[in-house]
């Protein structure tokens, strides 16, 4: 399967996009978040987490947390922000590797040192901004790996017909 690309013109459309993608995420789905800082990898969490309705309206970064969850929607959630983390190890060391279980869906943004754990099913999301249109828009290309991932990724189409 080719990439599919998206592209959003505001933050409420990347939000509509993820909302979307969320239907066909099924429990052990696992998305990779790309992005530099303010690309919109916490706006695109947010879209997945409502999506799968969640009802809390302040998803934010887990930053310093770590990992946020959410229980109350159609399947847990799991968001990572790896970004301070030197290692897989230091994920697992703090607790937090075992939300990695397959119950629920992941969320990592910054996960770079997931690539050691030899995760064969998961989802990239490579968000970028391009310095040549508006500071909101942004493109958006979904990846998927493995057959669940794939699964995930059958009727999804954006924009919507």
């Amino acid at each position: 399967m080719n990439p599919i690309v998206c592209h959003s013109r505001s933050e409420e459309e990347t939000e509509a996009i993820a909302q979307h993608l969320a239907k066909g995420l099924r429990p052990g789905s696992m998305i990779l978040l790309h992005g530099d800082i303010g690309t919109g990898k916490t706006v695109f969490a947010r879209g997945i987490i409502h999506g799968l309705g969640h009802p809390d309206p302040y998803v934010t970064s887990p930053t310093f947390t770590l990992i946020n969850t959410y229980t109350q929607g159609r399947l847990p959630v799991y968001h990572f922000d790896l970004y301070r983390l030197e290692s897989v190890d230091a994920l697992f060391l703090s607790g937090a590797g075992d939300y990695l279980d397959g119950v629920g869906v992941c969320l990592v943004e910054w996960p770079q040192i997931l690539s050691s754990l030899g995760v064969k099913d998961y989802l990239d999301c490579v968000m970028t901004a391009d310095i040549h249109l508006p500071s909101t828009h942004r493109t958006i290309q979904l990846m998927p790996h493995g057959p669940s991932s794939h699964q995930s990724m059958e009727n999804f189409s954006w924009p919507l017909p």
